[in-house]
């Protein structure tokens, strides 16, 4: 997997970790278990999606929010942890 959606991977887990009163590690654990344990089509859709979410923050210096994302993308990345 690439580095920046490795490192972006690592910050929703802390994010989710915040909010639910969590160990960040454990968080972290849990998604990486999960998406370890992905079909290799989910995770090449975990892949492009978090690519074209990646490009807007950096290139093209959108924020990230509901109204700019995939609702089916966020289910997704919403079941990679709970």
């Amino acid at each position: 997997m690439p580095v920046d959606i490795i490192g972006t991977l690592d910050s929703m887990a802390y994010g989710i970790a915040t909010k639910e009163g969590l160990e960040p590690m454990a968080v972290k654990t849990k998604m990486v278990n999960n998406i370890n344990r992905l079909p290799q089509k989910e995770a090449e859709y975990l892949v492009a999606n978090m690519a074209i979410l990646i490009d807007k923050s950096t290139q093209q210096n959108e924020t990230i929010d509901d109204k700019n994302t995939e609702k089916n993308f966020i289910s997704f990345l919403i079941r990679l942890y709970y």
